[in-house]
């Protein structure tokens, strides 16, 4: 059984990601991750609700697999990586991340990729937190940040580190509603978008972020390799 099931609400594709623990992704995931959003993108669903398991968005990367890894399992499990970020960032469909708990590193990455988010209350731990673990942001991870945060805070989110919690995204304009129980509201703008001309919203959505896109996927296999090479990974 996979880590991904996806639901309907009428109009509304629900994905949700449960491990049963905490959400982390490897190659194999991240691939089983961007097939249903193929499949959804295929359906007659018309806006996708992406949500995590109650805790946990995603903790981001297994660090227990990372050790094991040689240079073609990193440049592997990057491209898997940006590839998924990817396929969320351009999907052809609104999208609304509902974030269910923690979401640190690629868990981060995957809600930035999408259109809206909104935060559930807890203590959790929102952010990018690679480059004060020693490893650099790829430019698929830079390009998703840079679109969902204000200019204001993206040296803070994406060069240092910054963790933050439900109730400093809202500060930060990352999300519409302040953090609380935000699974209704979450559903009924995930059903409102989902009333939007499909067509010409997939068509402008591409143009908004397309070449951001193009850019992170030229590079995301040098890069990989570059990394690996460098130590940073």
């Amino acid at each position: 059984m996979g880590a991904f099931t996806v639901t309907r609400e009428g109009p509304v594709a629900v994905l949700t990601h449960d491990d049963g623990k905490a959400n982390t992704f490897v190659a194999a995931t991240f691939r089983e991750f961007s097939a249903t959003l193929q499949e959804i993108a295929a359906s007659d669903a018309t806006a996708v609700l992406y949500r995590g398991r109650p805790g946990y968005f995603s903790a981001g990367l297994n660090l227990k697999v990372l050790p094991t890894l040689d240079e073609a399992g990193w440049v592997e499990l990057i491209s898997a990586f940006g590839t998924s970020v990817m396929d969320l960032f351009t999907f052809g469909k609104p999208v609304v991340a509902e974030v269910t708990g923690h979401a640190i590193g690629a868990g981060a990455m995957l809600a930035f990729a999408a259109d809206v988010r909104y935060f559930h209350a807890g203590a959790f731990r929102f952010g990018l937190n690679e480059v004060p673990n020693g490893m650099p942001v790829p430019t698929f991870g830079v390009e998703v940040a840079r679109h969902a945060a204000s200019p204001r805070y993206q040296v803070e989110l994406i060069c240092h580190g910054r963790m933050i919690g439900p109730g400093e995204a809202y500060q930060l304009n990352l999300t519409e509603l302040p953090p609380g129980d935000v699974s209704a509201a979450a559903l009924a703008r995930a059903q409102g978008l989902s009333e939007l001309p499909s067509l010409v919203y997939g068509m402008t959505k591409k143009l908004l972020r397309g070449a951001s896109a193009e850019a992170a996927k030229a590079v995301m296999v040098s890069e990989a390799k570059m990394f690996v090479r460098a130590g940073g990974l």
